[in-house]
């Protein structure tokens, strides 16, 4: 009889795709592509009003199915890149299932439900604000190293993995992960396009930087061992214990994989929100030992862009004749729709069918923040929309089919102007809402942009005016404003060191010249 072959069971680990730097790459290429295309698909869904969205409960079963499997992956990994994308994703899963909790335990206790309405309250007050779309983009951070560690490659060992989570609401999305981070990189620019669906007008956007810093370095301080071993000749005695039972402290924990510390933070509102890439503050975190802190500059520019919901879809359309004296018209208007702020009349129902009913119709009516908007007393069908043009008041006349559809007409426009005194800058304009996934070409753009140490304002007084134009703008001055200097026309300190998501870097020396002299100025007064 034939031996029989006994077949060793054994736990498979991932394959080292990871072994050289270009297979490197590709796995960092396939991670990265791979997670736009999910943040692509969930603002898609959410979207689609056919597709119901999963309750609370289900999304947190799911993270906790997501967790697990990341825990197995990160047990599995041997690579560090493998290591390190399964710690980001591990740590979005914790923060989007408390995130989760959260809101299912405010659902519970009742806190968003909506305040009973007031006896005297206007039929307005029932029908809740517009929401809008947010999209998050264009995100760079300004790094602050010494001239000598920069520019002459020496001094400052220190190597980072970083990575960003976005959040608004019970949404929470993280971008790419830039590994690594080191003393050849002035600034951090993450390609993400982030999109949020279904935002509130007072909403909370939340921006936090996590970063971990990597020990393998060839340098005699890369490894906490080799710290160890040289403690007795480098440090005095009394920090040498403290610093070594820290280490061994380090060493004895158990911990699976590498940990990811919160490095910064931002806040931003519905007054940050600009067509435009814009400067803003960001909180650094204070560390016990400072060689774990990320030199960040303490700013950062991105673009927050709104777009509210009633600006792509149509709020109500129906029967509705407009009766103010036009001699332009030679029918009467007889259909209309409530869209963007404006509200578009057509002769007929077959006229607005043929346009797609879309907007755009013969005859355009304002609704904003300064109409007035009231029923006539002489008719119980009529309504006067009322604004101001060039110094002048028109007044348009409508009629409804029937007193409960004027009262219907009614609350739906007061209630769209209000929607527009809410979203301010937002209503004002139209913004673009990029889509997730195409933030490649995010800074592909026909104007050149300077540095972001130029875009970085000084003083800290932030005064929100108004222009001729009745446009929200903030009053700080920028460093060329202070000094007068010209505009820099060089991408070197943005661009050629845009911390690329892969180890395929190339440094412009070309343009590296120009942002050299202005960042070795301002480490020397820095210094001073």
């Amino acid at each position: 009889m034939a031996p029989t072959k006994t077949r060793s069971l054994s736990r498979k680990s991932l394959p080292n795709i990871c072994g050289s730097p270009g297979k490197e790459n590709q796995f960092l290429r396939s991670v990265n592509d791979f997670q736009a295309r999910v943040r692509r698909r969930e603002s898609l869904r959410s979207i689609k009003h056919s597709i119901k969205e999963f309750d609370l409960e289900q999304k947190i079963e799911l993270e906790i199915k997501m967790r697990e499997g990341t825990t197995k992956l990160l047990a599995a990994s041997r690579h560090q890149t493998q290591q390190l994308e399964a710690a980001k994703s591990l740590l979005t899963s914790n923060e989007r299932m408390s995130a989760y909790i959260a809101e299912l335990q405010r659902r519970k206790r009742g806190d968003v439900t909506m305040p009973p309405p007031k006896r005297h309250a206007p039929p307005v007050s029932t029908l809740p604000p517009s929401k809008a779309r947010l999209c998050f983009s264009e995100l760079r951070m300004p790094l602050m190293w010494r001239d000598s560690d920069h520019f002459k490659n020496k001094g400052d060992y220190r190597r980072f993995a970083v990575f960003c989570l976005a959040r608004a609401g019970t949404e929470v999305y993280d971008t790419s992960l830039l590994c690594p981070v080191d003393r050849s990189l002035t600034d951090l620019t993450f390609p993400d396009v982030i999109v949020f669906n279904q935002v509130p007008h007072d909403f909370v956007f939340q921006l936090e930087i996590f970063g971990h810093m990597l020990r393998d370095d060839l340098s005699i301080a890369s490894t906490p061992r080799k710290i160890k071993n040289t403690i007795h000749s480098s440090i005095s005695r009394t920090v040498g214990k403290k610093l070594a039972a820290s280490l061994r402290d380090e060493l004895n924990s158990g911990k699976i994989g590498p940990h990811f510390h919160l490095m910064a933070s931002a806040r931003l509102t519905l007054e940050h929100v600009h067509d435009s890439t814009r400067t803003h503050d960001l909180k650094l975190e204070s560390f016990e030992v400072r060689s774990h802190q990320l030199p960040l500059f303490g700013h950062f520019c991105c673009r927050l862009a709104a777009q509210p919901d009633c600006m792509r879809q149509p709020i109500v359309s129906g029967p509705l004749s407009l009766l103010s004296h036009q001699p332009q018209l030679q029918q009467p208007l007889t259909w209309a729709q409530l869209q963007a702020w404006r509200l578009h009349l057509w002769r007929d129902r077959d006229a607005w069918l043929m346009q797609g009913g879309g907007s755009g119709g013969e005859v355009e009516v304002v609704i904003d923040k300064e109409t007035v908007i009231r029923a006539r007393k002489s008719s119980n069908c009529e309504l006067e929309v009322s604004n101001e043009c060039e110094g002048k008041e028109v007044v348009s006349v409508l009629r409804a089919t029937s007193m409960e559809e004027r009262d219907k007409w009614l609350r739906l426009l007061v209630h769209h102007a209000l929607d527009h005194q809410r979203w301010r800058l937002a209503a004002e304009r139209v913004m673009e809402i990029q889509t997730p996934g195409a933030g490649k070409n995010s800074f592909t753009k026909p104007f050149r942009q300077g540095s972001l140490y130029d875009e970085t304002p000084l003083i800290e007084t932030i005064e929100h005016t108004r222009n001729s134009c009745n446009e929200y703008t903030t009053s700080r001055p920028t460093v060329h404003e202070i000094f007068g200097l010209t505009p820099s026309t060089s991408l070197s300190s943005c661009s050629s060191s845009s911390s690329p998501t892969f180890r395929d870097r190339s440094l412009s020396s070309s343009g590296s010249s120009k942002s050299r002299s202005f960042l070795s100025a301002f480490s020397r007064s820095h210094n001073d």
